[in-house]
């Protein structure tokens, strides 16, 4: 499993700080980074009804075309051999939607135009991305519009309406992404946790699993559904390689799953890939990560491009405090790390944004392992070297997990106090894979602390403390 981070801002929309940024990422053993590469801001009078006069939407080199931060940023991870994965979205400019006059970018974005601007960035980037992702978190209203289709004012009218556009955007980018790159890995979903109802059907999102079903055509009971008012007539399956979610946990444990069935967080990822598979046994979608003949049976690998916990301080709304933050991160890896279709954890994000009246109000996030001053947090300081201990209920037979970033083969020494101890004692000493990654097995029968140390200086993970 790889590690990646997330922070735009760092990367795109602070002067100056990407290569600093990625230099340290770097350091503390970052795999992956995405950049969001929001369409809007890239592409010529995002504002106007009319397509520029001339402009070729194909050509990455048209002058109009605003390609600086995505360079900057695309650069920086480059230098560092970080691997990059670009996230093409909406919104869209006003005059590559359905209906320009609405001047709603998130309105029905053109697919002609969709996959004009995917392959411009698909030959900019050829050779610099290893993966992409085509429109974030499409199950809300603040990406993608409109997300449902109702017949009258009572909500028991509506039906999903964003996945049958989705399929449509998704297959364009592909297809013309793959033209140019076959090689590289393209990701479906991105997608938001949870969905919220609204009496506004202007802001109604989906839930996840029902985005999901309604994007492979099928129904709750994953019987094929060729219904037109689903978007369904004429249906052809999605290629996707890889599935990708933001299974962000709202405050809660990372082992606490949400009440709401149509949700994805950390604990329930088993919830999304079993829909998926079911999905795929169904036909609605392929694995195009493997060979045209298990294409309807290869399971697809989940990439987590996007996980983070909000800390207070500062955020007395939906911040934990630091301590936990910095325990959930630590307990998510291993819990992800056991998943073998879980091939990507990326935390989200590495520096707090700013938090004021008008910031909270655009849905600023207080996740980062550092606060927005550049001050470490507890996690900032564990991120090098997690651990933790897996000790189930009525267990005395503990797993003890834990990687030293960046990967490669270290030695580590895992200690262990047991209670009416007064010091630590040798327990084990075992050689990291090339990922960082070791874990072993033991018996625990009273109250017992855990901790491993590494390098020179010597360096000391966090201590875990488990009772049977």
């Amino acid at each position: 499993m790889k590690i990646g981070v997330i922070d735009d801002a760092l990367m795109q929309r602070k002067a100056g700080l990407a290569g600093p940024t990625a230099r340290q990422w770097q350091d503390h053993g970052v795999d992956q980074s995405r950049i969001t590469l929001i369409w809007s801001r890239v592409a010529p009078s995002p504002a106007s009804i009319h397509k520029p006069d001339g402009f070729n939407a194909r050509d990455n080199t048209e002058a109009s075309y605003n390609w600086g931060e995505v360079d900057r940023a695309v650069a920086a991870l480059n230098a560092r051999g970080i691997e990059v994965t670009l996230a093409l979205t909406s919104p869209a400019p006003v005059w590559a939607t359905a209906v320009p006059s609405r001047r709603e970018p998130t309105y029905k974005p053109d697919p002609q135009e969709f996959g004009d601007f995917a392959h411009a960035v698909a030959v900019r980037y050829a050779g610099k991305a290893t993966s992409f992702i085509l429109i974030n978190e499409p199950n809300l209203w603040q990406w993608l519009t409109p997300q449902v289709s109702c017949s009258s004012a009572a909500v028991s009218s509506c039906k999903p309406a964003s996945p049958a556009i989705y399929r449509r955007l998704f297959r364009a980018g592909y297809d013309q992404i793959k033209a140019v790159s076959p090689g590289v890995s393209i990701w479906g979903g991105a997608l938001a946790p949870g969905g919220r109802a609204n009496t506004d059907f202007k802001r109604i999102s989906l839930g996840p699993l029902t985005f999901l079903r309604s994007m492979g055509c099928v129904t709750a009971s994953y019987k094929r559904d060729r219904s037109s008012s689903r978007g369904c007539s004429g249906f052809s399956p999605l290629k996707m390689d890889g599935i990708a979610v933001h299974p962000h946990t709202a405050g809660r444990p990372p082992t606490d799953p949400a009440k709401d069935p149509d949700s994805v967080t950390i604990p329930t990822i088993g919830r999304m890939t079993g829909v998926v598979d079911r999905i795929q046994a169904a036909g609605g979608v392929l694995n195009g990560a493997v060979s045209s003949s298990s294409a309807g049976s290869a399971h697809l690998g989940v990439y987590i491009d996007e996980y983070g916990v909000q800390t207070d301080p500062p955020d007395q709304l939906l911040g934990v405090s630091l301590s936990r933050q910095n325990s959930y991160y630590q307990q998510a890896a291993e819990m992800m790390w056991k998943n073998p279709r879980v091939k990507l954890l990326a935390f989200y994000l590495w520096q707090d944004e700013p938090i004021d009246a008008s910031s909270f109000g655009a849905g600023s996030w207080q996740s980062g392992v550092y606060f927005a001053s550049g001050k470490a947090k507890p996690s900032a300081e564990s991120f090098d070297h997690p651990f933790w201990v897996d000790l189930a209920a009525g267990s005395k037979r503990a797993l003890l997990w834990g990687q030293v970033r960046p990967g490669g083969a270290a030695t580590v020494t895992i200690e262990a106090k047991p209670s009416g101890s007064s010091k630590y004692s040798r327990l084990a000493v075992r050689q990291t894979n090339a990922a960082g990654y070791f874990s072993l097995t033991t018996r625990v029968t009273k109250q017992t602390s855990f901790r491993f140390t590494y390098g020179s200086p010597t360096r000391v993970s966090s201590v875990r403390t488990v009772k049977p």
